[in-house]
């Protein structure tokens, strides 16, 4: 018996056709894709991934979730994998299993919005058969340029509805999003609708309901439910999602399982079963993929998440799967992971003060805001300083009901300070850079915290638009010459793309890939991540039809942070120079002085200039309050400010340079009369 019943080539109408005929319910397996976002910082390479490949080709899935989400920007950044060359490998593998897509809709596979000439260039470019996309804000509007050029396409279009359980957000409201959506893809018979429960809070109940009622009023609508595990209840939701209607389930391979991913294939094949519920799964095809995980998933315990265990608070905090493992990655290197706790619990009453949905961007905007609110508490005070913040935010959320006039004068004037220090993109975030807020704007306090003495001018500034609307279109002629300056020759249109979403770490990565070749796809796991480690230490492997074969001969002394190493490379024996920490480096210069400004944390530089004039030059004229530069760091933007109406004198960085705290961006001379050509100014007495 087959249970292949889509295949890549089929049209939407056909395969949501043949959804709705299926007797019982089919599984999209997330195991390649948001199981190793969720709980492996998405370091799960091809090369261990891909032997899941022949099984996944005969189990029956509705689709493999493959692509997308962060996994692309990983992928470059660190497994040093194209996501291009992952779709080509997958084709080839699995050619009977709809290959999918997860779209952050105008923020793409990156972290900001992008204009609609660049929306519509890449997606009409990626060879993905199921694009599933969704609005942080429930902003449907923003879905409309990856909708249009989907369907247009002929592929598979399957809008999300973000979901979590708050009392703002009934069904009610979730009903008035799934009708914006049908209302945007022309009817129910060519897109597949998922409700996306990030941080996996939905309870029997609310998931009962929410389906029930979308199939009252939709009956043709094909449900797919998505659903993380954190809290430790998903099998029963799952299981009730089925009973109410929902088609399509997300899981992954049980042995693929930990704490903040999806649920087990072969458990809730099984639970369903035992309910009456047919599953469409080659069960014994399931099972031997199951097997094969167990062959190679210890290679990546270093990557969990140091919190372990389920946890039913996630229904306070609501940190999303995704989010989760890299968030205590960068609480780890930052030195400050012990505050964990504090942070998750900032978060539940920040999310009560500004009302979004925690899934990418919102979760990094989430994090970043709060880390850095504790972060500010803990360097002032230390634990008793954050416990006091934490008192704070308590006795206005949850005493005061968020009555701001409620509060004592003094507790006025802290909450003031409050997001004094916030990142760029939270601005953005309540200035509607991103689209509507869900359910409105926050109180005008929070304006007055994070814009000062400007709070009224930004909230004129609002955006009630979309940002397919607000930003314009740019010059990618210009955007390609830039990475082929860069590269010093023609990029391909793979390279092009991939710049697009991430310019310096697709540059890195080019370069990389240039000087290492195909190592990243044939090196197993454990060497490529430990490397050879004793003399006679040897890997075999295959590459392009030929057998290969290096055996690490000698690792010589360091001298001057060199290092020389001799491998043996089939048998013919070569020497490597390689540079430790220690090797000599430029001098990194630090802004000390009040006319040269630093960077005010470690990121990189992706922007000088702004949007509104483009790039800048020495010589150039800026104003206080605008923007000279944007760093990213921790997947946000950080715009540097000019502190007074100044001329450039030097720029000091390079775009897409990486920076640290302190080091020194540019040297500007102050301006304090109309006449540019020769400030009279002592540097010594500039304002700090």
């Amino acid at each position: 018996m087959s249970y292949i019943f889509v295949k890549p080539g089929m049209s939407p109408k056909e395969i949501v056709k043949k959804v709705r005929e299926l007797p019982g319910v089919c599984f999209v397996s997330v195991g390649m894709r948001d199981a190793g976002q969720s709980d492996y910082k998405n370091r799960l390479r091809m090369y261990d991934l891909k032997t899941l490949a022949p099984y996944y080709n005969e189990m029956g899935l509705f689709a493999a979730e493959c692509h997308g989400g962060a996994r692309w920007h990983v992928g470059i950044m660190n497994r040093r994998e194209s996501p291009f060359e992952e779709i080509e490998i997958l084709r080839k593998l699995m050619p009977n299993v709809l290959l999918q897509t997860l779209i952050r809709e105008t923020n793409m596979w990156g972290y900001r919005p992008y204009p609609k000439n660049i929306i519509e260039y890449v997606v009409e470019r990626v060879d993905i058969d199921v694009w599933r996309c969704f609005s942080f804000l429930n902003d449907v509007r923003n879905m409309r340029t990856v909708a249009e050029v989907v369907m247009k396409r002929g592929k598979l279009f399957e809008p999300a509805i973000s979901y979590t359980v708050a009392p703002w957000f009934d069904t009610k409201y979730y009903m008035k999003v799934v009708d914006e959506i049908v209302a945007l893809c022309g009817g129910t018979d060519e897109i597949i609708l998922c409700i996306k429960d990030m941080a996996g809070v939905g309870t029997v109940t609310s998931i009962t309901e929410l389906i029930d009622a979308i199939k009252q009023k939709y009956p043709d609508l094909v449900i797919n439910y998505h659903r993380h595990i954190t809290d430790g209840l998903a099998m029963p939701v799952l299981l009730a999602a089925a009973k109410a209607g929902a088609k399509i389930l997300d899981v992954e391979e049980d042995t693929l399982v930990r704490f903040y991913g999806h649920p087990p294939i072969l458990g809730v094949e099984a639970l369903l079963r035992e309910h009456g519920i047919p599953v469409n799964l080659n069960r014994k095809i399931a099972e031997k993929a199951v097997e094969k995980v167990r062959e190679w998933i210890r290679d990546y315990e270093w990557a969990e998440s140091p919190f372990k265990g389920f946890d039913h608070m996630v229904t306070k905090h609501k940190m999303p799967g995704g989010a989760f493992p890299s968030s205590f990655e960068q609480a780890e290197k930052g030195g400050f992971l012990h505050y964990m706790p504090y942070i998750l619990r900032v978060m539940s009453l920040y999310n009560q003060i500004v009302k979004y949905f925690d899934v990418t961007p919102g979760s990094q905007i989430t994090w970043v805001t709060c880390c850095g609110i504790v972060n500010r508490y803990a360097k002032e005070a230390g634990e008793e300083g954050v416990k006091h913040v934490i008192r704070l935010l308590e006795k206005f959320v949850e005493e005061k009901n968020q009555d701001f006039s409620a509060m004592e004068p003094e507790e006025q004037e802290e909450l003031l300070q409050l997001f004094r220090n916030a990142p760029g993109d939270f601005k953005n975030l309540i200035l509607g850079h991103y689209g509507r807020l869900p359910v409105g704007w926050p109180d005008e306090w929070v304006y007055k915290s994070t814009f000062g003495d400007e709070w009224q001018e930004k909230i004129k500034e609002r955006k009630e638009t979309s940002p397919l609307e607000a930003i314009p279109d740019e010059n990618l002629d210009i955007l390609r010459k830039q990475l082929e300056t860069e590269l010093g020759r023609p990029a391909t249109e793979e390279e092009f793309i991939l710049y697009l979403m991430h310019p310096k770490d697709a540059i890195d990565f080019i370069k990389f890939r240039e000087k290492y070749g195909d190592a990243p796809l044939v090196l197993p796991t454990k060497v490529w991540r430990e490397g050879l480690k004793k003399p006679g230490d040897k890997v075999e492997f295959e590459y392009e039809g030929k057998p290969y074969c290096i055996e690490l001969v000698s690792i010589g002394a360091e001298n001057d942070g060199v290092i020389h190493v001799v491998l043996k490379v089939n048998n013919k024996t070569r020497v490597f120079e390689v540079k430790t920490p220690k090797a000599k480096k430029e001098e990194i210069r630090k802004a000390v002085k009040p006319n040269e400004i630093g960077a005010p944390i470690s990121g990189t530089v992706w922007r000088i200039g702004n949007p509104k004039r483009g790039a800048l030059k020495p010589g150039d004229i800026v104003h206080k309050g605008e923007e000279i530069a944007n760093l990213e760091s921790m997947k946000m933007e950080n715009p540097i400010i000019a502190p007074f109406d100044a001329q450039i004198v030097e720029i000091c960085v390079k775009l897409n340079q990486r920076v640290e705290e302190g080091q020194l961006l540019f040297v500007l001379q102050p301006i304090e009369t109309a006449k540019i050509e020769e400030p009279e100014v002592r540097i010594e007495n500039l304002p700090h």
